[in-house]
């Protein structure tokens, strides 16, 4: 019997399910002659390209959705369409890897932090944050000039510029340099004296002199002496006098020459994309928003305009005027309506379907249902409940749906989704608690990882509990012999506890709904892949009798969240270490955590795994590494395969740069190996780091 696809549609199938997979910046061009696919392959979340038309509107612009929801995608379709309007320009900032890159070495940053007329910590290091940033803008827009130079704009150039095009770029060279040359300016006012009292004794031999007195109008007295040895007492007072000189770095005077060259070729509006702006940390992210965000976007003059990818909930606006921005939210509760359950999943499938579909097309040439089991109508749903319209999510399990089905030439159906949705589950979600343990932070932060763990164990064994609970209000309308118990709700104002989880797709908000006692409630669901992992019955029956389903009051989780606040956070005094009970947290807030025992600390609320606090006792600390060396090794571990940079960061939402700087550091400490592929990097996992890292573990395993 022939088999039902040909090699080459199975290839082609896995090739568009990577270039969903490696959604992060991922390079869409034809191999062939390396026009850019972005225009043909992107798919807008809303009707009528709505979401592309915002971004191209002149305004600041945050962009908020989880990682693989497809924010740096969209920024290149915009840059794409920015290209052929000849008033604008644009760059692009991997804000994170600008922020490291400006990091001065610690050991200067302490020589100088010191009582001194030299610049303080702060000034040296926004000093830096400036040139870097500065920097790496006007590189990329001269990338950007200078693809536009090579095609439809070079005649514009020509026409515009006085000159040659070569010259433009010369003065941007000029700017690069300039941006990197100190100027100091004299501004001594009153000089700064310093006195110093001097004294000293010299000793002088075979010395030789005379001396002579008149008394009176004619009386006199006449005296000579000889010494062989003369001592001398000096007393004398010395002045020093210095001129103090200002290190001057006029960003605004910068943006203007700028802004001079840009309109020089009739260029109005420059875009910045900032993205990985909330893989800062917390204090870096204030820096980067005080320093240069909310201050370049008041000084531009209508010139700069910033799109901002952020995480939900991971955002720090500063000064920027919230009510003059526009903000997108990804997140498929927020785009297709929380009210309307129905409505809602129907977009979202819908979206999701036109995902699969238009990369099916390019990359095999034919529609989705040629792989699909013809005897499954529900097979568009089961894909958005594995994924939740997440593209690089829905990139992955088309990937694994490849490697179990396809090529055992067996078609996609209803099974097959969830056992894919089971094994990316396992593969590259749950590990997540264990890979925190050997998180380089303190044992608090580290702790609360773990709380969470146990968090995430006691709602799931909630869920398992229900699932054959028969006192259900509406179970008598059920003909299942399991109930279905993967949606629950809580309050709103806990909802941020959730917050890590959701990120890190344990659980996804699902919707808003007001219960029955009339309260606002936020509804999530637990992943479909864990769902299938603890036989976990996903959904709520079909029809209008069951449309309150999630808020009916058994799922009401709101005191497991109460619960574990009480048990897991601790409420402590940074100055006299005193331990507040939880109960206090609301007065203390209405003081701004100002410690009422000391008055001088500030109260901080920390949650501490009392669960798991003897597993991170046990870490060696050597084996600690910050987050993202931690992410490199996961990768690498899941993928089972040698990878360039760039692969491993399109799955870790950075820079390949960044990934190329730090896997430089784990090689050196024996845990990668790097090798050379055709001229490119290419980073594998060593023997060592399979031991120390990935090694069994049954204290390792989520207790369900």
């Amino acid at each position: 019997m022939a088999n039902r696809w040909t090699k080459k549609q199975l290839d082609s199938f896995q090739e568009a399910a990577q270039s969903l997979k490696l959604y992060r910046r991922a390079d869409l061009h034809n191999e062939a002659n390396g026009a850019s696919l972005i225009e043909e392959l992107y798919v807008d979340p809303l009707p009528n390209d709505a979401i592309l038309e915002t971004m191209l509107k002149a305004n600041t612009t945050f962009l908020i959705g989880r990682k693989g929801t497809g924010k740096s995608t969209i920024f290149q379709r915009v840059q794409h369409e920015l290209r052929k309007r000849s008033n604008y320009t644009s760059a692009y900032i991997d804000i994170k890897t600008v922020y490291e890159t400006s990091r001065a070495d610690p050991a200067l940053l302490a020589r100088i932090d010191g009582p001194s007329v030299a610049l303080s910590k702060e000034s040296f290091e926004k000093l830096h944050l400036y040139r870097t940033f500065l920097r790496a803008v006007i590189q990329d827009i001269r990338n950007e000039l200078r693809k536009r130079a090579e095609s439809t704009l070079l005649e514009r150039i020509k026409r515009f510029f006085s000159g040659t095009i070569d010259e433009l770029f010369e003065n941007l060279d000029t700017l690069l340099e300039d941006i990197d040359n100190n100027r100091y300016s004299n501004i001594t006012g009153v000089k700064t004296v310093s006195v110093h009292d001097t004294s000293g004794i010299s000793t002088e031999a075979d010395i030789e002199g005379t001396s002579s007195v008149g008394l009176g109008p004619k009386p006199g007295l006449t005296a000579s002496f000889t010494a062989k040895d003369t001592e001398k007492v000096s007393l004398g007072r010395e002045q020093t006098y210095a001129d103090i000189l200002l290190l001057e770095f006029n960003i605004k005077g910068f943006l203007l020459r700028l802004k001079e060259l840009l309109e020089q070729i009739s260029i109005r509006h420059l875009y910045i994309f900032i993205d990985d702006f909330s893989e800062l940390p917390e204090d870096a992210m204030k820096v980067v928003v005080d320093t240069l965000l909310a201050p370049l976007n008041n000084w531009s003059e209508e010139l700069i305009k910033f799109k901002i990818a952020a995480y939900p909930g991971m955002i720090y606006y500063g000064a920027i005027d919230k009510a003059k921005i526009d903000e997108i939210n990804l997140d498929f509760y927020k785009l297709y309506g929380a009210k309307n359950l129905a409505t809602m999943e129907e977009k979202a499938i819908d979206f999701t379907r036109r995902l699969v579909e238009v990369r099916l097309h390019h990359f095999c040439k034919c529609d989705a249902s040629v792989f699909i089991d013809s005897r499954y109508d529900d097979v568009w749903r089961i894909i958005f409940y594995a994924t939740m319209a997440n593209p690089r999510n829905l990139g992955y399990i088309l990937f694994y749906l490849h490697e179990s089905h396809l090529i055992y030439d067996r078609p996609i159906s209803s099974s097959a989704l969830r056992e894919a949705a089971r094994k990316y589950y396992e593969e590259k979600i749950e590990p997540y608690f264990k890979m925190n343990k050997f998180l380089q932070e303190s044992f608090s932060e580290r702790s609360s990882v773990l709380s969470l763990r146990e968090l995430l164990e006691t709602l799931v064994k909630r869920a398992r509990e229900l699932r054959y609970y028969k006192d259900l209000e509406m179970a008598s309308l059920m003909r299942k012999t399991a109930t279905p118990t993967s949606h629950f709700h809580v309050m709103s104002e806990y909802e941020s506890l959730l917050s890590t989880l959701e990120l890190n797709f344990f659980l996804t908000k699902y919707s808003e709904m007001s219960d029955r006692d009339g309260r606002k409630v936020s509804v999530f669901a637990f992943n479909l892949g864990l769902c299938q992992k603890l036989n976990i019955e996903f959904g709520k029956p079909r029809g209008t009798d069951y449309r309150h389903y999630f808020v009916d009051r058994v799922f009401d989780y709101t005191p497991i969240l109460q619960n574990y606040l009480e048990v897991n956070q601790e409420i402590i005094c940074d100055h006299c270490h005193f331990v507040f009970g939880f109960n206090e947290l609301p007065i203390l807030r209405r003081y701004r955590m100002k410690c009422p025992e000391c008055s001088i600390g500030t109260c901080q609320v920390i949650n501490l795994s009392k669960k798991y606090e003897s597993i991170l006792n046990t870490v060696d600390k050597a084996l600690l590494l910050p987050q993202t060396e931690l992410g490199i090794l996961q990768t690498l571990k899941t993928e089972s395969t040698p990878m360039l940079a760039a692969e491993i960061a399109a799955n870790l939402d950075c820079s390949y740069q960044l990934v190329g700087k730090r896997g430089k550091i784990l090689a050196e400490r024996g845990l990668v190996q790097r090798t050379e592929s055709k001229g490119r990097r290419q980073f594998k996992l060593t023997k060592t780091a399979e031991e120390m890292y990935f090694s069994d573990n049954k204290i390792d395993d989520l207790d369900y």
